[in-house]
Order: C-alpha cells, then sequence, then structure tokens
C-alpha cells in the first residue's frame, strides 16, 4: 500500500442519488447523473484494483431527528423530506457503492467527512497523506470536507468527473474555489 488514499464522500446513499430518492437537490436526475455515477464506479473499482485505502462516510439521522443540525436550511430541508435516517432504505449506499470488508465505513450527521467521525484518526494510523475526494452535493459534502483536509494537513485530489450537483453553476463555482485547497482532476485517479 502505498500513502495515498481516497475518500468516498458520504453521497452515494439512495435518498440523495437514486431516482426514487428523497433528496432532489443534490443531484440532477435529469441529465448527467448517469455519466456521474459511472465515472464514480470506475474510479471506485480503480482504487480498490489498486488497493487503495476506501473510506466511505455516509449521512444519516436518527429516526426523529434529534441529533440533525437545526442551524441551516439544508438540514431542515433533508427533515422535511424524511429523508436519510438511519436504518432506512434511503441511507443505505446506492448499488454499486456498497463498502466492502476491510474499508472504512463512518455515518455521520455534518457536511464534512472529518465531523464526529473520526475519519482523521483512522487515516492517520494507516498513514495516509493524499486524499482523492469524490461525491455530492459538490458545494456541500464535498467541499466542506476538501476545506477541513487541507486545513488537516492531506495532499487532496478532486475527481471533478466524480462530484455532481443538481445546481451546475453551484458545482462549477465550487470547482473553482477548491482550486485554490485541492488539486483538481478532469479524469482518473491522477
Amino acid at each position: 500500500m502505498t500513502n495515498d488514499g481516497r475518500s468516498d464522500r458520504a453521497a452515494f446513499q439512495n435518498d440523495i442519488c437514486h431516482r426514487n430518492g428523497r433528496i432532489p437537490f443534490a443531484i440532477d436526475r435529469s441529465a448527467g447523473s448517469e455519466a456521474f455515477l459511472d465515472a464514480s464506479r470506475a474510479a471506485l473499482a480503480e482504487a480498490r484494483g489498486s488497493k487503495w485505502t476506501i473510506a466511505h462516510i455516509h449521512i444519516a439521522f436518527a429516526e426523529d431527528y434529534s441529533d440533525l443540525p437545526r442551524n441551516c436550511q439544508l438540514f431542515q430541508a433533508v427533515e422535511k423530506l424524511g429523508a436519510v435516517k438511519r436504518g432506512s432504505w434511503g441511507a443505505a449506499p446506492l448499488e454499486g457503492f456498497e463498502p466492502r470488508e476491510g474499508e472504512i465505513a463512518l455515518f455521520h450527521n455534518r457536511n464534512s467527512a472529518f465531523r464526529n467521525t473520526g475519519l482523521d484518526d483512522l487515516l492517520r494510523e494507516r498513514r495516509i497523506e493524499r486524499l482523492h475526494v469524490m461525491g455530492l452535493a459538490t458545494q456541500f459534502s464535498v467541499e466542506h470536507t476538501v476545506r477541513d483536509a487541507a486545513d488537516l494537513g492531506y495532499a487532496v485530489t478532486v475527481l471533478a468527473p466524480c462530484c455532481a450537483s443538481a445546481d451546475a453553476e453551484a458545482h462549477k463555482a465550487s470547482l473553482k474555489t477548491m482550486s485554490m485547497l485541492a488539486e483538481i482532476a478532469k479524469s482518473g485517479l491522477v
């Protein structure tokens, strides 16, 4: 194993990606979502084939949403939609993105993969210094994760074809912003 790592950010879950999912603002299900999912599946397969450390960070809340942060409209919308409740079909990984034995699989209730998950400690135990990040929505979970990773001292690559948002302008702006914090890869794992 090299000191490369790749973090699959919370997003590849049924309520977020599946056509019958409850969250409509994470991915544009009408245009381009299949290309995004295909690129993400290919990147995951390539990382597994290269024996990289894989981290799946999924967002999920208590049945009654007692652990949901009430300070922002994003999380309030999730509650109104009745989405990503722990143990539900909606919080489960999308088909093809299920964690495998030996891969890191964590749940949290924030935007950043590093908040309240212990991810930093798990990566440092494995001597990971470089992260490849993918997921959605780009301007929320991906960008929050990249910002925290950069602040924690990781070298970060954002896999642009493996990031998405229902808001194309926000996606584009977020990639531009993150280019000051991370390498933005247009294809492959680099």
